[in-house]
């Protein structure tokens, strides 16, 4: 085998394929892809199709959207895009925005929520967009082997305090009702629940008999929290055949450690 053969298996190996967006395949869409490919990565095209895209799920990472000054004054065009940033955002897929500076006023004007995602103005670094495409690339792969424990709880203060504690050992989402948990839970999956026994409108016992009756949920381990530590509390929490009970009062490490060792004895 060849030397350049032999660079170009470690570039299969160690770069992921990276997808391009865009409205149209300017020269510059092609410039970008090239770029790319001398660097290594694995690139295809695809025009703003939000089904064609979402066929690509489950074989790429990265994700880069380019936006042309053409579409300033088309919002319908705009929309279209945002669409299907939203859905690579909700597939955990690196996200990442080109374009020119008034292009990025209009959509984060347009779209707030985008704000925070990596953006390259035009014209791009390639060394600085490979480098940020290999830390994100890592993060991703990384966070694939995390779990996913998915914090429902109608105390936005208490669930972002267990959030913090969580964050870094694993992925970790909130939900600060159980019907949010429902919604969220029919477009994504976690590894285990921690579930506040005592909410409003929807409590916890009424949310674990929701996930036991749906097919897709009915398998997902749920962790109970309560607040109240007399026995008969525990006795009726435990009734519900739960994977176990965590008190509010527990301490960081206590959480951790309970939620340590129930991932371990699964495996």
């Amino acid at each position: 085998m060849s030397a350049s053969e032999e660079k170009m298996n470690e570039n299969d190996m160690t770069k992921s394929e990276v997808v391009i967006i865009s409205n149209q395949f300017s020269i510059v869409v092609k410039s970008l892809e090239k770029g790319l490919v001398d660097l290594g990565y694995r690139v295809s095209l695809f025009e703003d199709n939000t089904d064609l895209i979402a066929d690509t799920m489950d074989r790429n990472e990265t994700y880069i959207v380019y936006l042309q000054d053409s579409m300033l004054g088309d919002m319908k065009r705009i929309q279209k895009l945002y669409l299907v940033s939203d859905m690579i955002r909700d597939q955990k897929k690196n996200l990442i925005f080109i374009g020119s500076e008034n292009i990025r006023e209009l959509f984060v004007k347009t779209f707030p929520s985008i704000r925070d995602i990596l953006w390259f103005n035009r014209p791009v670094d390639m060394k600085l967009l490979a480098l940020e495409l290999e830390k994100e690339t890592e993060r991703i792969r990384n966070n694939g082997k995390k779990k996913r424990v998915l914090i429902i709880d109608d105390d936005p203060l208490y669930a972002a305090l267990v959030s913090d504690w969580l964050r870094g050992t694993y992925l970790v989402e909130t939900a600060t009702d159980g019907m949010k948990a429902i919604t969220w839970l029919a477009k994504n999956t976690t590894d285990l629940i921690l579930l506040d026994y005592e909410m409003p409108m929807v409590d916890g016992p009424q949310v674990l008999e929701m996930l036991r009756t749906e097919r897709d949920t009915a398998s997902i381990p749920v962790i109970f929290l309560t607040g109240n530590s007399k026995k008969e509390s525990i006795e009726r929490v435990l009734s519900l055949k739960p994977q176990g009970y965590l008190l509010k009062s527990a301490t960081k490490q206590k959480l951790l450690d309970t939620i340590g060792a129930f991932f371990a004895k699964q495996q």
